[in-house]
């Protein structure tokens, strides 16, 4: 576990598709708490978990009633929100929140295949996407999803990287 200021940043890595090496472990707290903070979160407690397909399908099946592999999957456990912080454009501002990030190490190995870039940067697209569910963002309509998307590239373009273009 790693606390950065005010966010507390759990990481389970039970897979062996992608090497999550102490550098990717940084990239990743950098980027939660990138997010967090660019969302205006006032205090997050993240665990993030990493499984092959499998696991998160089984995981999709149990909580979701979804037969069928994804790709991220997010739990809200706990949100308190301020609500004198509280805006519709930023939609974690003000918010406390404790939730839990199940990715899948091995879809993100196909997909990275598929738009030809990185398995690496595929696994925090996930990470990222998982994240603004918790605070507060879904992707149920077009107008939502194209926010998601806005808001995944905004964060993103913090290193400079092109998400590639997703057809859904």
């Amino acid at each position: 576990m790693n606390t950065i200021d005010q966010y507390q940043i759990n990481i389970q890595d039970s897979q062996n598709h992608i090497a999550i090496d102490e550098r990717l472990i940084q990239v990743i707290q950098e980027a939660v708490c990138y997010l967090l903070q660019t969302e205006k979160v006032n205090q997050a407690e993240i665990s993030l978990a990493f499984f092959g397909n499998p696991a998160v399908r089984a995981l999709n099946q149990q909580y979701l009633a979804h037969d069928y592999d994804t790709d991220v999957l997010s739990f809200l456990l706990d949100s308190e929100a301020d609500p004198e912080q509280q805006t519709t454009e930023i939609r974690g501002a003000g918010k406390r929140i404790e939730g839990e990030v199940i990715v899948s190490a091995e879809m993100a190995v196909a997909m990275a295949e598929k738009y030809q870039w990185s398995a690496k940067h595929e696994l925090l697209l996930y990470v990222v996407h998982g994240l603004l569910h918790l605070c507060g963002y879904d992707d149920l309509s077009e107008d939502e999803l194209q926010l998601m998307r806005t808001k995944e590239q905004q964060i993103f373009d913090h290193w400079g990287l092109k998400i590639p273009r997703r057809e859904e």
